[in-house]
Formats: structure tokens, C-alpha cells, sequence
């Protein structure tokens, strides 16, 4: 696959950083000034700058970024540090607060994944995601545990936005947090049904500690994670499928190896999780995993770095133009994730459609929603 000059730099970083080694530094040796603010900026809209700063590291003095830009760099890191302690202590607060009302709760992705960061503080994220069940089978079912999970937010006064049927959106001391209902996306595909019950009998919860023993919360097992992770980036493929989707799988290679459950048996999935996989082994320098497709490689890699519609901005004018624009970038998008995962284009059209009338204001909006 061809890569960029900025590209080739960002993954030497990110390999240096996961595989603790020093990096390669033919790449940085003819490396400007503009070269490196650019190379920060990809890395920063790909979600992997706290990670890309490890690799900096590994450089001698004389091949890092300009002093300036290291300040920057580099402060932004500790926030980023002060944030992930934030977030683990308000993933393990609440674990304890649901505990104390027969509610098990299990962090998904997030600050338990990061365990498998070498810099687990490095690891960037968003939201916390967590998936609520009863700890008592005698006392309640697990679906009346997730309900009690919200309600017990609502008695709080607590915001409680049950828009989706996957999960319910809420704020706990200012930290977003999604209450998952299902792990995936069951009401949109139909392979979905079937790897959610997947999922669950893989769950196997397993107390993680974060920050030096601080704090204590549950994460899900290898074997979930790896399906987890990999159907989640399936799902962002063709809009918004970001390197720190492939960086995560990576870290998850190299501390577990392949573990995806032997119950993953759809060709598309497979097709997309081996490339992946291939990605992982050629730019990050795990483990290969033999059946890896190049063809689906360079489009993964294409549509990370290179998509062919923005998920920003539109970039024409004028209300027919506009429905054109969208129109093409949904067929396009559509037939994109067909690739990995089968769905119904009735149904997609549909539900665009639903959208688009309960937000009239989206349908000739410039933004990209």
C-alpha cells in the first residue's frame, strides 16, 4: 500500500511505541518542521497522539520535533493522563455504587482495554462504556438490572437519553457514559443477532485493577474483547473508521495473540477482521495472521486515511447538489460496508429517511451528519 510521508513517520512512532523499542529513524532524519505539525495533526484526528508521543520518545533529541511543538505535544499528553485517572475512578465509583444494588457492571472497551496499552493512560477515549446485569439471578433479571442501572441516575436527577436501543446515554460526574442494552448494533445487522449471543456467552467478566492498584472494575474476556473490538471497527468502515480502531486490535494481538471465537464463521467478517489483522502485522509488527487479503488491506487503509467522502463537511452548494452529494456518498458507503458486513439497503434507506424527517434542518445541512 502506498503511504505518505506523514503516514510512513506516524506509524514508525506507533510501532516503536507498542513493540518498546526505539524507532526506526530513516524516517525522521530529513523530517521538517511542517512534517512534524502535520504528523501531529494526523495523529491527533486519528485518535493515537498520547501513544505517537511514546514513540517520540525513543528518537534521539536531535531526530524529535521541534522544542515548540514538544510543549504542545507533550502537555497535551499529561491532560490526557489526568483525564484517563479521572475516568477510572469514576468507572470504579460507580461499578461500587451499582454493586451496592445487586448490579454487576462490566466496563467494555475503554479504560479496561487500555490495560493492554503499554501506557494504559495513553489509550484515548470518549465515553465510558459499560454493559449492566444482575448480580443476584434471585433478587431480579439481568434486564431488570440494566433498567434499575438508568433508573437508579433518574432518582438522582440525573438526564437519563434512551434514543437508542442499544444503549442509554447519560452523564455521571460530568463523564459521558453508555449503558448498553445489547453489545451490538441487533436492529440493524442481522449478523448481529447472532454474534451478540456470541458475545455473551464469551463475557466472563475478570476484575482489572487500573492506575497501580487504585482502582478495581470488571472487563470482559480476551475472546470478547476480540469480537468486540473488530465488529465495532466492521461497523465504522466506510464512516469514520479511524487508526485508533487498528491500534487497538493491535495491542490486543500482542498481549493475547488471535483469539476470536471459533463461533466467527461469516466470510465477510473474516475477510475484514484477517485484513485488519494484516494491517496490525505489516505496519505495527504483530503477529501475521496467514489469510490476510491485500485487497481489503488497501481499502481499510484507504478508507482510514483517504476516505472518498468526508464525514465533516459537504463540500458543494445548492439544495440539488447537496441531495445528489448525499445520495451518492450513501450508495457509496452502503456497498462499502456490504464488504464486511451483509444488511438491507431498504432498511438503511428507511431509517435515513426517518432521520432526516425528524430532523428536516439535516436534510440540505453542509455538515456532515
Amino acid at each position: 500500500m502506498k503511504q505518505t510521508k506523514i503516514e510512513a513517520m506516524l506509524f514508525a512512532l506507533l510501532k516503536a511505541s507498542l513493540q518498546e523499542l526505539p524507532a526506526n529513524e530513516s524516517f525522521f532524519i530529513d523530517a521538517s518542521e511542517d512534517d512534524w505539525v502535520k504528523c501531529h495533526q494526523l495523529a491527533t484526528q486519528q485518535g493515537v497522539m498520547a501513544v505517537a508521543w511514546d514513540g517520540i520518545q525513543s528518537l534521539p533529541t536531535k531526530l524529535q520535533p521541534p522544542i515548540d511543538l514538544k510543549i504542545v505535544w507533550g502537555l497535551t499528553v499529561e491532560q490526557y493522563e489526568k483525564k484517563y485517572e479521572r475516568y477510572c475512578r469514576t468507572a470504579s465509583e460507580l461499578s461500587d455504587y451499582y454493586a451496592k444494588h445487586h448490579i454487576a457492571m462490566v466496563q467494555l472497551k475503554g479504560v479496561g482495554l487500555s490495560s493492554c496499552y503499554p501506557i494504559p493512560s495513553h489509550r484515548e477515549g470518549g465515553d465510558i462504556d459499560i454493559y449492566t446485569y444482575s448480580a443476584d439471578k434471585e433478587k431480579m433479571t439481568d434486564s431488570e438490572a440494566n433498567s434499575l442501572a438508568d433508573n437508579l441516575m433518574k432518582r438522582q436527577g440525573i438526564e437519563v437519553n434512551m434514543h437508542s436501543p442499544k444503549h442509554s446515554n447519560f452523564y455521571y460526574k460530568g463523564i459521558p457514559i453508555e449503558n448498553h442494552k445489547t453489545f451490538l448494533n441487533v436492529e440493524t445487522y442481522p449478523i448481529a443477532k447472532q454474534m451478540n449471543k456470541v458475545l455473551h456467552n464469551y463475557l466472563q467478566p475478570q476484575l482489572t485493577t487500573l492506575v497501580d492498584g487504585k482502582y478495581f472494575i470488571q472487563t470482559p474476556s480476551p475472546a470478547f474483547n476480540a469480537l468486540f473490538l473488530t465488529f465495532h471497527a466492521a461497523q465504522h468502515y466506510g464512516s469514520g473508521l479511524a487508526l485508533h480502531h487498528l491500534y487497538d486490535w493491535a495491542c490486543l494481538l500482542k498481549r493475547y495473540g488471535w483469539c476470536l471465537p471459533e463461533e466467527v464463521t461469516d466470510k465477510r467478517l473474516l475477510r475484514f477482521i484477517q485484513a485488519l489483522t494484516g494491517l496490525a502485522h505489516c505496519l505495527l509488527g504483530t503477529a501475521f495472521y496467514k489469510d490476510a487479503d491485500t485487497d481489503m488491506m488497501n481499502k481499510i487503509y484507504q478508507e482510514i486515511f483517504h476516505p472518498r467522502y468526508s464525514t465533516k463537511t459537504i463540500p458543494v452548494k445548492g439544495y440539488w447538489n447537496i441531495l445528489v452529494y448525499k445520495y451518492k456518498r450513501f450508495m457509496y458507503k452502503f456497498h462499502l460496508k456490504q464488504e464486511v458486513i451483509e444488511g438491507s439497503l431498504i432498511k438503511r434507506l428507511w431509517e435515513s429517511i426517518i432521520a432526516h424527517l425528524r430532523h428536516p434542518c439535516s436534510i440540505f445541512c453542509t455538515e456532515a451528519l
